[in-house]
């Protein structure tokens, strides 16, 4: 074990915000998008990743088998706008007041948070993000691969990607997909957690090519995202990518009207990602494409089947088991993770 560990993509649910959108949900179809949600919607139980979720107890028990280990809390999904449309800045205003006690009240436990905003009301979403940043101090945004269906360069959405930009705000990208998104044309839903064990991957990388080929990233180039699961799908098939980006040059220019300034694969490069796959090799291809700077230690507990005990040690050796010189292994656990978020600022 490293002598500090520092956890940048980790979820959790505060009572005040678990008990609201239950409340203001209306329907518990949202639980489709959440296995652990929707075992819980037909039996009634809270498995241990749930427990992990709502009960501080149950996360700090977990939390005390790692020594120097702490998090950067964030809300679990689905996305509040997935949720209750009519009350998305509700929620995010709730989430984040509790977000910033817990951080304030357990400094030891919590090094950081990350908000939530309202995506399907942009306007509330920057208005949100500058309370959020500013008075309460939390230290990032969380924002979903798609706003119930929207693709995030969809243009309302650009004044929230300028006001994170403007105001130097890191960005957690999370994927969303549940059952409903089915796999095959012919079926009405998604089959043996298709949707979400590859549906998720897919998910954040169709978000990273929109963010790329629909400007973001050249717009705003001072934009720091870092990308759930250890970098989606971009680190394995950036070979494949570059192929294709060459073969269809013309098409991707006509199609983006010619916006990009640098090769494609450059954007991709200014993202950053967890090592939440859970294996060396996933950690050896992220290093390759992206270098181990822009890697960060994140386990995205308690989302296992023992409440994040598995996904945390998982993770601390997938790093261990690595390439990574050992300083490029304290800096993922460590150091990586205090710059992207500006924790020692």
């Amino acid at each position: 074990m490293m002598s500090r560990v520092i956890d940048a993509f980790c979820h959790i649910l505060p009572p005040k915000y678990e008990e609201t959108r239950w409340a203001r949900a209306g329907s518990k179809e949202w639980a489709t998008g959440s296995p652990a949600h929707l075992q819980y919607v037909r039996t009634g139980r809270k498995a241990p990743n749930y427990e992990g979720l709502t009960s501080l107890e149950a996360r700090f028990r977990m939390m005390d088998q790692f020594d120097g280990y702490r998090q950067i809390i964030s809300l679990a999904g689905p996305p509040p706008e997935h949720i209750a449309p009519q009350a998305t800045v509700e929620l995010a205003t709730i989430a984040n007041d509790e977000l910033a006690a817990l951080v304030a009240r357990y400094p030891d436990r919590f090094a950081g948070a990350a908000a939530a905003v309202s995506m399907n009301e942009p306007d509330g979403a920057c208005r949100e993000i500058e309370r959020a940043t500013g008075d309460l101090g939390l230290c990032a945004v969380q924002i979903y691969s798609n706003v119930n269906g929207r693709p995030l360069d969809a243009p309302e959405f650009r004044v929230v990607f300028r006001t994170l930009a403007e105001r130097r705000v890191p960005i957690l990208l999370h994927p969303a997909r549940g059952r409903k998104h089915a796999d095959y044309g012919a079926e009405t839903e998604s089959k043996y957690l298709v949707w979400q064990v590859f549906g998720w991957p897919y998910e954040s990388t169709a978000a990273m090519m929109r963010l790329v080929f629909g400007g973001i990233m050249q717009e705003f180039p001072d934009l720091k995202v870092l990308v759930h699961h250890t970098v989606a799908m971009v680190p394995f098939f950036h070979g494949r990518m570059q192929s294709m980006f060459d073969m269809f040059a013309e098409e991707l220019k006509l199609e983006t009207g010619g916006r990009l300034t640098e090769p494609p694969l450059d954007y991709f490069r200014r993202f950053y990602g967890d090592i939440g796959a859970f294996s060396a090799s996933a950690v050896n291809v992220a290093r390759d494409f992206l270098g181990a700077d822009h890697l960060l230690f994140g386990s995205d507990a308690p989302f296992d089947a023992t409440g994040g005990t598995w996904s945390i040690r998982a993770s601390i050796d997938s790093v261990k088991n690595s390439t990574c010189t050992e300083a490029e292994k304290q800096a993922i656990f460590t150091t990586n993770v205090e710059r992207f978020f500006s924790l020692n600022r």
